[in-house]
């Protein structure tokens, strides 16, 4: 111990990349553990404020009958609201999709609703005719407070802008701004119709605390299913929130974890190249400590220490940026987190996160310490730059011969050209380059151009030499700039399918809740601005599987991709023929006259995810009844198209009589202005107030956003992967330093010039970071086009610019260390070097 602190206070500065490296790998494995943990938390600890109570039970399409009501109200008090899409119509006729709350006057159970502006405006959205927008719906319509607002049917005021709302992880995906209003205003809109779509929620708040104890909130699920099997109410408890919202959190978790261990293990690598660096430096130290009697372990162990002290530091810096990520990222990334993350320490994640960074330390350390230890003190002295190793001849020999042969070719080619001899300083390169001790490298001389310049010279014969950085380089930074461009490509990929399917195959909108009797003159109203205008509908409702094969969904085994299918409600239909966009890969559709026993249609792939095959019994729920079908066939969909289809298709005697409203799409001929486009909707709203319509580039707008957050989190691991290989580079160029040292001092007593060292030291690494890059490039494009292909059956489309900037991150990277490490090179003077050697 005394020896290894005294070592320490004598200097370790070859150890910083040591240090750095074991510090970011901790850093990136307690980072993830943290955002997870906290994430966690958060749902834990604003579960009844983000739900809006301790239970909350939600239908679609109706609302809860007079005796499930009375059940729910004998559980505690009880908060409904409605939640659904609307067209909403500023004073000049501009219109916008917009989401409303419509809620009761005990409304919020739990937390508070933020309102802007203005400020200490109180609960105005209570007041009937009176709503609350967010901002932006503002913007779009050029409104300002005060102004009226038309939805449905009502003529409302704007009395202030909408900030959080407590239970805002209960609503859908957003395709347009919020509105805030009271369940009186939303009977004056008269958008309450049978079979409108219209989410129903019901939240309960269980009396004197009963809903912190978690048996009492299932004894309360467990009575309502009971009491009302058919009832179809989605039940959620403050517990678990955000169950889907979980379920992607874990996939995306799973998925950095893996790039947060594979960043440790990279570190690791440069926690060998730092100790292998370190221990050559100590070299003569060893060798003297057992000459003067010191065993193998007295200095495995002094070493071992140091290393334990070094990585304790590093750990602790880790864990110190590990848990600051949640702070960090809920301070940069507010408004885009779906909720305020648990800043507060969490140290399982923490204590994971040291124990990989001990391990990590003891895999890469304890072999060079081992070797160092056992080595003879005479063996010791005796090395130099490189370690000694038992060679063959033959290689050695056909290395000789290389270097012989290539620098005679050149001299003779010289002489026969009728110019004089080279001077002794390019002379001294090409012996130089290709005799120094490596048969490789003589070899790779000997393949090269007979007129390159003398760095070039020496820059080959150095990536082909013994301790060449070709490999430090190319493991370093080949993972973190592979998987930076196969998010890249990946992404466009993604990106170039939904525009090409939107610009080929999309319609232009859709509209909700058309009634059956208006659609003639719905398309009608259309077709007298744009006469070429086509039209698809389709009868719509909503239901929720509550069986598979007689097993309820919770218990049901399916695969985790396909869950999503069981977790809601989903949208349904009824046809007698094969719906567009979809073809009939087993089974047979049913006639067109059938009048038997229910049928439905599913999609194949999701069937097979479920466990369904043809023949097995699905009971969905709809409109509060239970309704047992037989599958009948199963279809490929092209969901990308974006035109009308639906996981279940149903016979049409099935639901024959259920109140519904239709959905129709609208498909413009190619060319439609704006203006037309943008006249036909204004006509639609005036004239069918209650229809909403929803553009198809919205939809995507909001794909392409999700998908680019997505994208940007996947690349923020990458680059911190990247981040990580620059300081394992940077320790593979500090264990090599003690070797370009010796050459630089040779060099120069040989009589090469500084600027042949710099030349030879720049190309060198400037050829290295483009070869990195491009075998970057081809492992990243073969795994994004294996991932497009069989992952995403999507058609890989390949990004030069993707592919360039890599080229260009690795030279950048590579030529900064070969610029700093040529620095260091050309500082030292030969004399007191060569005495000392």
């Amino acid at each position: 111990m005394t020896i290894a602190l005294r070592e320490l206070r004598a200097g370790a500065g070859g150890l910083v990349v040591f240090v750095l490296c074991i510090a970011l790998g901790v850093a990136a494995v307690a980072a993830i553990g943290s955002l997870a943990a906290a994430f966690d938390k958060a749902l834990a600890n604003q579960g009844r404020v983000l739900i809006g109570g301790d239970l909350s039970f939600e239908v679609v399409h109706r609302q809860a009958t007079d005796e499930e009501a009375a059940a729910l109200r004998n559980l505690g008090e009880v908060s409904r609201s409605a939640s659904f899409r609307a067209m909403a119509r500023g004073e000049d006729g501009k219109s916008a999709l917009v989401e409303v709350k419509a809620v009761d006057a005990i409304y919020p159970l739990y937390g508070e609703v933020n309102v802007i502006a203005p400020e200490g405006l109180g609960p105005a959205w209570r007041e009937e005719g009176t709503v609350l927008v967010q901002p932006i719906l503002l913007e779009r319509l050029g409104l300002e407070i005060g102004d009226t607002l038309k939805i449905g049917e009502a003529t409302t005021t704007i009395g202030g802008t909408l900030g959080q709302q407590p239970d805002r992880l209960a609503d859908r995906l957003s395709y347009g701004p919020k509105v805030l209003m009271s369940r009186e205003t939303l009977d004056k809109t008269g958008l309450v119709q049978p079979g409108s779509l219209i989410r129903w929620i019901y939240r309960v708040k269980l009396p004197n605390d009963a809903g912190t104890d978690r048996e009492n909130l299932k004894e309360a699920r467990k009575a309502m299913e009971a009491a009302f099997p058919q009832s179809g109410f989605a039940i959620r408890d403050w517990t678990d929130p955000a169950p889907s919202l979980r379920r992607d959190a874990q996939r995306f978790t799973q998925f950095i974890n893996f790039v947060g261990l594979t960043a440790l293990l990279l570190g690791g690598i440069g926690v060998g190249n730092a100790i292998q660096s370190y221990m050559a430096k100590k070299r003569d130290i060893i060798a003297t400590f057992k000459c003067l009697g010191a065993t193998s372990r007295l200095v495995l162990n002094v070493y071992m220490i140091q290393a334990v002290m070094l990585a304790g530091l590093g750990i602790v810096i880790g864990l110190a940026l590990g848990a600051l990520a949640p702070l960090a990222i809920a301070t940069l990334y507010e408004e885009a987190l779906p909720l305020p993350l648990a800043i507060e320490p969490h140290p399982v994640p923490l204590i994971v996160a040291a124990l990989a960074g001990l391990l990590t330390m003891v895999l890469f350390v304890l072999w060079p310490l081992g070797r160092a230890s056992l080595v003879s003190p005479a063996r010791l002295m005796r090395s130099g730059l490189t370690e000694e190793r038992t060679r063959s001849a033959k290689p050695f020999a056909a290395g000789s011969a290389a270097a012989g042969w290539r620098s005679s070719s050149w001299r003779s080619r010289r002489a026969t050209s009728g110019l004089s001899p080279p001077p002794s300083r390019s002379a001294f390169s090409w012996r130089s380059a290709c005799c120094w001790d490596s048969a490789p490298s003589c070899a790779l001389r000997g393949a090269a151009p007979a007129h390159e310049a003398p760095a070039v010279a020496l820059a080959w014969a150095s990536i082909g030499a013994p301790g060449s950085l070709a490999r430090a380089i190319a493991v370093s930074l080949g993972l973190g700039l592979g998987l930076l461009i196969a998010v890249a490509l990946i992404h466009g990929s993604l990106l170039a399918e939904i525009e090409s399917h939107v610009e080929v195959d999309a319609p232009a909108y859709y509209f909700l809740d058309v009634e059956p009797d208006d659609l003639a003159a719905f398309t009608t109203t259309a077709k007298t601005i744009e006469p070429d205008a086509r039209w698809t509908n389709a009868p719509m409702l909503r239901g929720r599987i509550v069986e598979l094969k007689g097993v309820p969904v919770d218990k049901a085994e399916v695969s985790p991709d396909t869950r999503w299918v069981i977790s809601g409600d989903r949208g349904l239909t009824y046809t007698d023929s094969v719906p567009g966009s979809s073809e009939v890969e087993e089974g047979e559709w049913w006639s067109k006259d059938y009048d038997g026993p229910p049928l439905v249609s599913f999609d194949g792939e999701l069937a097979r995810g479920l466990g369904l095959k043809l023949g097995d019994m699905v009971t969905v729920n709809i409109l509060g009844r239970n309704v047992e079908a037989k599958i009948a066939s199963m279809r490929k969909i092209d969901w990308e198209s974006l035109a009308i289809n639906f996981v279940m298709v149903f016979s049409p005697n099935t639901l024959k009589g259920a109140p519904h409203r239709l959905v129709t799409t609208l498909e413009l001929p190619k060319g439609t202005s704006p203006e037309t486009e943008a006249k036909i909707v204004q006509s639609l709203a005036e004239r069918f107030p209650l229809v909403t319509a929803i553009k198809i580039g919205d939809i995507v707008d909001a794909a392409k956003s999700m998908l680019a957050k997505l994208m940007a989190a996947i690349s923020a691991t990458a680059g911190f992967t990247l981040l990580i290989g620059a300081a394992v580079l940077a320790g593979a160029v500090s264990a090599g330093q003690q070797r370009r040292t010796y050459l630089a001092v040779l060099y120069k007593t040989l009589g090469a010039i500084r600027r042949q060292i710099l030349g030879a030291e720049l190309i060198e690494f400037g050829l290295l970071g483009l070869a990195t890059a491009l075998l970057a490039v081809i492992i990243a494009t073969v795994t994004a086009w294996a991932l497009c292909t069989f992952a995403f059956d999507i058609a890989f489309v390949f990004d030069p610019w993707a592919a360039l900037l890599t080229v260009a991150i690795a030279l950048a990277l590579v030529l900064s260390v070969g610029a700093i490490t040529t620095w260091r090179v050309l500082s030292v003077k030969a004399a007191p070097y060569l005495r000392a050697e």
